[in-house]
């Protein structure tokens, strides 16, 4: 139950990732209605009491999981948005919610039936669903992540949950049901393979252990996707020339360089200056493979070039294995910091990293979403942030006009003057079909380079790995999309209204509890609150260092339900329930308190989330054992719909308000006055109910 269970949130988290273009708070979204749902299915379930329920419901998952990815996967065509186009935040919800509503429901159905049929053993049954849920985030992780497609994977689950059903109702001919998940497999396939877009076709889609590559071809012109973001589109002579030429007209003597991420293709105009060593670093061996396959024999021919190399690694990770000072030019090919995974290529600590591999007049050039005319908010923000950041970093950092979106930065001074930058590559660049001088006079107009100035330093935030700006960005994008309203004024409030706001609504649901003196159901809420919330903090905070929560987030939730298991199974016999409800509560304000100082170590990432499991699994424990009386499997189902509550509020604020609004940081320290508030109560807590 609980293995098959993970799986399948861990395939809807991946395909929502990939639907609603990598965008991580959708993690925050999809846990948050996930929590929801099985909250309430786990409250429906203390209403059924007929003898074959528990078995029955596995044939419902069965019926549900395939739906439920196919839903998911075809969201775009039944919405009507194409391929990179931007969703917004109630069609998100919205179809989030109706793909998952009938196995999420089922899902939380079985617990309370599974303590019935255990004989009302709640601790048991919690720890024996978290250490299933554990395994099977190891086996997606290291079997199936990257090797096996969703679909086929949930077809996998739809046939054991048949099984498990026909061996609890001890019935052999419901086995003839096996031919179900094979229907579901075929018709996935069917529907899959109908869309085309307008007249655009779909060449190759294929799962990577860092999203669903997608290639669409028009007339004779491929588009590379991944995760529903646009990375690249070949041949596209113009911008290949504007993607060399550019940088290389602002440093003409670069004879090292690296270039992070983009089209491979731009290889061939970098080797028309006398380069000695270019590296090419991209994270997804599965993307530069899908890439190598759309070049034309010339191009692939660079990239066989002996001053060539292509490198399949985290250009962080690659970075931080150098030691001398490498590289005169650094290009950043990567798309706008609209996700985690590509705003930790725009941070404080990324640029001290890119800092220490560049030569003394050695120059990072990127570019940013661009504008014609104006700057707006948005794009005031999160450009203004990158350009305080990079200031933070280099003492010398130079603009294009709004309409290229080029940033350049250095220890030595950058001269944009156009004449000079017209004479370094005027040879070079002669052969080139596209990129003329008269594009280097409109990019670095004075006039245009100081109005662009003026509008980014009035930008004073910082984008670092722990406050990203790629999650406000995202509010901004789709409050702009979505028209916005609520989104709108919540960007007007403060920080500390914020944080006003959230202890409003966190004394309201306090007095609710405290109405009819349910001391220990609202401990254990905050309990859901806080551990998910703080889970989903260090989850985004991994993503951040690591950048490849999609290959990891089974292994991370694994693990979090590992904690869960041995924390319930190590508090199932405990004899002052009571006394050790407060212990909780203090180890959890310990875990937070450290977590800030031990977030810069892969290991310890894990390390945190299991300990977060660990005290939410032995308060569980506590919290049942506390309120043990008649009725045993009513009482859980109900603490277990309390929990999940808590769960699914922490979620979804910490991901679309706290987070984006005032950091991880802050948001970390409302948890830590959250359980404060709980720890006071158990304390002065004396009637057990």
């Amino acid at each position: 139950m609980g293995a098959t269970s993970l799986i399948m949130q861990i395939i809807c988290l991946r395909q929502l990732l990939s639907t609603f273009s990598g965008n991580e708070l959708i993690i925050g979204i999809a846990l948050a209605v996930w929590l929801v749902l099985v909250a309430a299915g786990s409250f429906l379930g203390t209403k059924f009491t007929f003898k074959n329920a528990f078995g029955i419901s596995f044939l419902v998952v069965a019926l549900s999981a395939q739906p439920s990815v196919m839903i998911i996967k075809i969201v775009r065509e039944l919405a009507g948005f194409a391929p990179g186009e931007v969703i917004p935040l109630s069609i998100t919800i919205l179809w989030t919610v109706l793909s998952m509503t009938a196995l999420c429901i089922t899902i939380g159905i079985q617990f309370p039936l599974a303590v019935g049929y255990l004989k009302e053993k709640a601790p048991e049954v919690y720890g024996l669903e978290a250490a299933g849920a554990f395994g099977g985030g190891l086996v997606f992780t290291f079997l199936l992540a990257g090797t096996v497609d969703s679909y086929s994977v949930a077809s996998v689950i739809t046939a054991i949950n048949i099984g498990l059903s026909c061996y609890l109702l001890r019935k052999k001919n419901l086995l003839a049901l096996l031919i179900i998940p094979l229907v579901f497999y075929v018709a996935g396939l069917t529907v899959l393979s109908s869309y085309h877009y307008g007249g655009i076709e779909i060449t190759e889609r294929r799962e990577s252990r860092y999203g669903e590559i997608a290639v669409f071809k028009k007339d004779n012109q491929f588009s590379v996707y991944s995760s529903e973001k646009y990375l690249f589109s070949y041949p596209d002579p113009q911008v290949e020339e504007m993607k060399a030429h550019m940088p290389m007209s602002i440093h003409p003597v670069s004879t090292h360089i690296l270039i992070i991420g983009g089209s491979p293709a731009v290889i061939r105009e970098f080797l028309r200056y006398p380069v000695s060593r270019l590296d090419f670093v991209e994270i997804d061996s599965t993307l530069i493979d899908i890439s190598k396959k759309i070049l034309t024999v010339d191009d692939r021919s660079s990239l066989q070039d002996r001053r060539v190399r292509i490198v399949a690694m985290d250009a962080r990770r690659f970075i931080k294995t150098l030691n001398l000072k490498h590289y005169d030019l650094i290009v950043l090919n990567m798309p706008e910091p609209s996700s985690a995974s590509t705003n930790r290529f725009y941070t404080v600590e990324f640029f001290e990293e890119v800092k220490s591999v560049l030569r003394e007049k050695g120059i990072l050039y990127l570019s940013l979403p661009t504008s014609s005319g104006y700057i707006g908010r948005r794009m005031q923000v999160a450009n203004g942030s990158i350009f305080a950041s990079l200031k933070k970093v280099f003492p010398h950092v130079e603009v294009s006009s709004e309409e290229y979106g080029i940033i350049t930065a250095s220890r030595h001074i950058i001269d944009t003057a156009p004449d000079g930058l017209i004479a370094g590559t005027a040879q070079s660049a002669a052969g080139s079909k596209y990129f003329r001088p008269y594009i280097l006079r409109d990019a670095f107009d004075p006039l245009k380079i100081s109005m662009v100035k003026g509008r980014l330093n009035k930008i004073q935030t910082l984008n670092t790995d722990k406050r990203p700006v790629s999650y406000l960005y995202n509010l901004m994008l789709w409050s702009e999309i979505h028209g916005g309203t609520w989104l709108n004024a919540v960007f007007s409030l403060s920080e500390r209204e914020i944080m006003i706001l959230i202890s409003i609504l966190f004394i309201s649901v306090t007095a609710l509890f405290l109405k009819k003196r349910n001391i220990v159901p609202f401990t254990l809420f905050t309990t859901g609150y806080v551990t998910i919330a703080f889970t989903l903090i260090v989850i985004l905070a991994y993503q951040a260092h690591a950048g490849y929560i999609y290959e990891k987030i089974g292994l991370l939730t694994g693990t979090f339900m590992l904690g869960g298991a041995l924390g319930a199974y190590g508090a199932r016999r405990l004899k002052k329930p009571l006394y050790w409800l407060r212990i909780y509560d203090l180890f959890l304000m310990v875990l937070m308190m450290s977590a800030t100082a031990l977030m810069n170590v892969e290991v310890m990432f894990y390390l945190l989330i299991f300990g977060a499991g660990t005290l939410g699994g032995g308060q569980f424990a506590a919290a049942a054992i506390t309120l043990r009386g008649t009725g045993m499997s009513a009482t859980a189902g109900k603490l277990y719909a309390v929990d999940l509550a808590g769960s699914f509020l922490g979620s979804f604020l910490t991901a679309l308000l706290t987070v984006p609004l005032i950091g991880m940081h802050k948001t970390i320290l409302f948890l830590l006055i959250m359980k404060a508030a709980s720890f006071i109560f158990l304390v002065r807590y004396r009637k057990i109910a």
